[in-house]
């Protein structure tokens, strides 16, 4: 009887450890990402979308922006995430501190330099901001591949500075005879370029810098 008893008691709590590990790998599967979609931002099976907090990667289609893609792809692609302080941004998607064990992605794409800071308040604020200063002080990622002062080789006639000043967002062109063009260099991740022609320049919303020369 007491065998009987004792296999019993066995066999409930090999189906209680068998049952707990499943629904431990059922959840780890959910929060392995289905899909990436940006640089910044992943899918979960269950079609939830997260972006990466305090984290700001190229637009698709901008100069870094496949680039920045592959990384997170690189970070997170078939490994399980833990999403920390999480916060729902205007479109209604989660937005997160994303961890893979003990190494945060957020920390990791903007250490590379593919992605910019957003500020958005998190405890990690000062790290994410010195992993940034770090990839722009050694010209790692954007900060070499799309930062540029010269025309394009592609088209060395196309002159025309559009750049977008951070603090107002105000799009602004300037053409060579412009007081401070020499000095104006762009960053094409954040969608700043080179125009042809001045009708190109205004038909895209720049409008001409107040210091050049008419």
């Amino acid at each position: 009887m007491r065998t009987l008893l004792a296999s019993g008691l066995m066999l409930a709590f090999l189906g209680s450890l068998g049952l707990n590990g499943y629904f431990v790998y059922k959840a780890k599967q959910a929060n392995i990402p289905a899909k990436i979609l940006d640089g910044d931002t992943f899918q979960l099976p269950d079609g939830d979308r997260v972006r990466l907090l305090g984290v700001n990667a190229p637009e698709t289609g901008r100069c870094g922006s496949a680039e920045a893609k592959d990384e997170l792809t690189r970070l997170i692609s078939g490994k399980s995430v833990r999403i920390e302080e999480e916060k729902r941004d205007t479109y209604g998607r989660r937005m997160g501190l994303v961890y893979v064990g003990q190494t945060l992605v957020n920390k990791s794409i903007l250490s590379a330099g593919w992605a910019r800071p957003d500020y958005t308040k998190n405890t990690r604020n000062e790290e994410l901001k010195s992993a940034y200063h770090d990839a722009s002080d050694n010209k790692r990622g954007l900060h070499s591949l799309c930062k540029v002062s010269g025309p394009p080789v592609a088209n060395p006639d196309c002159v025309i500075k559009a750049n977008i000043d951070p603090s107002t967002w105000t799009h602004l062109y300037h053409l060579p005879n412009c007081r401070h063009y020499d000095k104006i260099v762009l960053d094409l991740d954040l969608g700043e370029q080179f125009f042809c022609t001045e009708a190109e320049a205004k038909a895209a919303g720049f409008t001409l810098a107040p210091d050049c020369l008419r």
